[in-house]
């Protein structure tokens, strides 16, 4: 199924002068393509049986070939959504995304954010993920390739839950605005013009945001309190406040907007809660990463700390020897020899707890901080993994090939998907630009149950096999598919 048309995102929004410092984009997206796009995605509950997701994306006017057009300069770009269930090809879209200047600015200080959005209903127990594609028209060299994994969310009938949080440029009455804005955008009366950038940026920085929130059959209250909560990278609360809200629905949405003009530049987290009239819990939302940018307030300096206060205050102090020795079954991938063989001598939990903060510390870019970001790195990869590669409740995603790969060599440069067909089996192709000059990974679900087994690879010391397409993709040999499995 698929729809073509021509989008036109004349001036949406128009940042000045530091957009780009960070260039973030959603599941640690790092710069692999010529065309940097931002993208994000959230999950809304449609009915009982059904979710919608709304994937939202963006990029800079200036990262397109314009040609003169009359008296005009145009740009033009190619896109297209494959949206995937259970591994299975489920929906595309396909269109073109035109936009014209009057002039170019060579400069690159004024650049427009354009943005648009794609909403899919999907069932609410399927495996979701989707691919986006792109290229410019008039220059084939620039294009953008990723797959995203999405969470799905269940959201029970009978019990309070909170949908994903949007964050947005800013929100339009359809009453009033003057503006012709994507349907899409439209949530109730209001547009919530997206911003998958996830980045507030200015002198008198305002956050937007939008969710909604499902009462549950079994709950029966007329008001709910809603508290929001900003936490800094150190997870210290540096911003609260609430509003009462009535009740009027078992499913309705919220809008509001923060003020940040007090809060540093950095990294920060998004909370909401929600209680009812007289104090009692009863949800609270995912935390929802974004990035500060204010010129007039740099970046907090952090408190150094002594090696002793540091192993005081981390997660490896209070282990126990159980979490301690699986703390380290993790890090194996990342593991020397001798490394490995240290921690197989130790006896004491003690000296587990010490060798594991040492372990990271050794890693660490500034081992003068409370922050470690390379064991924030590496949790963020494990908790990718059991996310989005576990299979079922028999294998933890970091336990998998994929979580291993991930975890061992970080985020690929470009992920492709290739759903099952008929005689041929789900895979993936993973590449690393920057590993030994270039390296492929090729993951294969040989028996249809979500666990991609690594059958080929040109990186060294991993297993090689020219022939794994016709062998694992296509081939019937179940001896060598069940000896695949033998080897793990």
């Amino acid at each position: 199924m698929g729809i073509s048309y021509l989008v036109n995102f004349k001036p949406l929004f128009k940042l000045v002068g530091f957009v780009g410092i960070f260039w973030v984009i959603f599941l640690y997206e790092s710069y692999p393509y010529t065309i940097p796009i931002f993208v994000d995605y959230c999950i809304f509950n449609r009915n009982e049986k059904e979710n919608v997701v709304e994937i939202y994306y963006g990029f800079l006017d200036n990262q397109l070939s314009y040609h003169k057009q009359g008296k005009k300069f145009v740009a033009e770009l190619s896109m297209e959504i494959k949206f995937f269930a259970n591994d299975t090809l489920y929906d595309s879209y396909n269109w073109t995304v035109y936009y014209e200047k009057d002039k170019i600015d060579t400069t690159n200080e004024l650049q427009n954010l354009l943005v648009g959005q794609k909403n899919f209903v999907i069932d609410k127990n399927s495996k979701i993920k989707f691919q986006l594609d792109c290229f410019d028209i008039r220059d084939s060299s620039n294009y953008y390739r990723r797959t995203f994994e999405v969470e799905n969310l269940l959201f029970p009938p009978n019990e309070c839950s909170i949908s994903d949080i949007q964050f947005a440029q800013f929100f339009e009455h359809s009453d009033t605005t003057n503006f012709f804005w994507q349907k899409e955008f439209l949530k109730g009366k209001f547009y919530v013009i997206p911003n998958p950038t996830l980045e507030v940026v200015g002198t008198n920085p305002r956050l937007y945001s939008y969710f909604e929130y499902y009462l549950g059959s079994n709950i029966s209250i007329k008001q709910v309190r809603i508290e929001y909560r900003i936490f800094n990278n150190l997870k210290e609360e540096v911003l609260f406040t609430f509003k009462n809200a009535k009740v009027a629905g078992k499913s309705q949405f919220d809008i509001n907007g923060f003020a940040l003009d007090a809060l540093s530049s950095g990294v920060y987290f998004f909370e909401v809660t929600l209680l009812d009239a007289n104090g009692k819990f009863l949800t609270r939302s995912k935390k929802k990463k974004f990035y500060l940018l204010n010129p007039e307030l740099p970046p907090e300096p952090v408190r150094r700390y002594t090696e002793p206060e540091l192993f005081e205050k981390s997660i490896f102090a209070t282990l126990s020897d159980k979490e301690a020795d699986l703390e380290f079954e993790k890090a194996k991938y990342i593991a020397s020899d001798y490394e490995k063989e240290l921690f197989k001598s130790l006896t004491t939990t003690e000296a587990k707890r010490r060798f594991l903060f040492q372990f990271w510390r050794r890693r660490n870019p500034d081992t003068t901080l409370i922050y470690n970001q390379a064991y924030e790195n590496f949790v963020q990869k494990v908790n990718y993994a059991n996310k989005f590669f576990s299979v079922g409740n028999q294998v933890e995603g970091w336990k998998t090939d994929r979580g291993r790969v991930l975890i061992q060599y970080g985020e690929p440069t470009s992920r492709e998907f290739y759903p099952r067909e008929p005689n041929k089996r789900s895979y993936e192709i993973w590449f690393y630009s920057e590993l030994q000059g270039g390296a492929f990974f090729y993951f294969v679900d040989l028996v249809g149950n979500g666990n991609f087994i690594l059958v080929h690879s040109t990186a060294m010391n991993e297993i090689y096999n020219e022939n794994w397409y016709t062998d694992f993709v296509t081939g019937t040999n179940s001896e060598r598919i069940q000896k695949m499995f033998l080897n793990r």
